[in-house]
């Protein structure tokens, strides 16, 4: 499986790949392997072989940070029994994740969430909870959010909607509960939806309106204890983060999804993505230039 693990940092923040390969210090073969089984290990996450330079551009500011000098002695710490190195897992994961998106991307997706998903589970919820995993910055779930301020609640308002962004990326996160965006962000958003944001300093903000009824929080898809306690869900997005995962990895967070995913719940993935062969749990349902996965109650 290749992956190309890409994140928001600017390209100019670091050396380009050609040079990293001749670059002191080098990144031996036995050392990348142990370093690719860490971080598969810790997150799920496959580097493939050819992404070996691609990893040591990335790890190379934290080594410098932290005062190593080779990649041995980086592996040394990250696999100590310190609270440093716990932090450390952590600053690993945020150099190497994706996190980058913008409002309404594949905007079908959200046309059937608004126009027919929403509409009919509420003749048979009281509340709604909606689930955005793998959020990066929060683009994702802050369009949730509009289309059920803007085409949900006016025409059902007694129903109660939560909304939650999970990131492996505490620098993500972050970002998202800050809830401000370039304007590369907005590529793509109809129009009808722009109202939401206003400009500040250069930036796009999320009204409050939106931002109160979203909240972020830090998850490790892996960790099925820690996607257990999400509780049941009646909308999940996991687009394009299921293609990042080790084929083994990938079925046990699909099986996990699906025990959080109430009956009568739909489950969006990305459109290169699909969960045939993962689970017999879910139907392929088809809506206007949209796919989902329902599970049957």
């Amino acid at each position: 499986m290749s992956v190309l693990l890409l994140r928001f940092t600017p390209p100019d923040a670091f050396i380009p790949f050609a040079e990293a390969a001749t670059q002191e210090p080098p990144l031996r073969l036995q050392t990348f392997a142990r370093l690719r089984d860490f971080i598969y290990q810790l997150s799920g996450l496959f580097v493939a072989d050819t992404h070996r330079y691609f990893l040591k551009v990335r790890l190379l500011r934290r080594m410098q940070l932290l005062g190593l000098r080779s990649f041995e002695e980086y592996l040394d710490y990250i696999t100590g029994a310190t609270p440093q190195t716990v932090q450390e897992h952590q600053e690993l994961l945020n150099s190497i994740v994706v996190v980058e998106t913008h409002f309404f991307r594949t905007p079908e997706h959200f046309a059937a969430l608004g126009r027919q998903i929403l509409p009919e589970l509420a003749s048979k919820r009281g509340r709604l909870r909606l689930w955005s995993a793998g959020c990066a910055t929060g683009e994702e779930a802050y369009s949730m959010a509009m289309v059920v301020h803007r085409d949900f609640h006016p025409v059902f308002p007694h129903i109660p909607v939560e909304i939650l962004g999970t990131d492996l990326s505490s620098e993500a996160i972050a970002r998202a509960q800050r809830g401000r965006y370039r304007a590369p962000s907005l590529h793509g958003m109809p129009e009808v939806y722009k109202g939401y944001l206003r400009e500040v300093w250069g930036e796009y903000e999320v009204v409050p309106e939106i931002r109160s009824v979203v909240r972020f929080q830090l998850l490790n898809l892996v960790d099925e204890d820690s996607v257990r306690a999400v509780g049941p869900v009646d909308v999940l997005f996991c687009r394009n983060v299921l293609l990042y995962l080790a084929p083994e990895v990938r079925r046990r967070v699909v099986e996990a999804l699906c025990e959080q995913l109430l009956p009568g719940g739909y489950l969006f993935v990305g459109a290169a993505e699909t969960l045939s062969h993962m689970t017999d749990r879910l139907q392929l349902v088809h809506f206007p230039r949209a796919l989902a996965y329902w599970k049957p109650e």
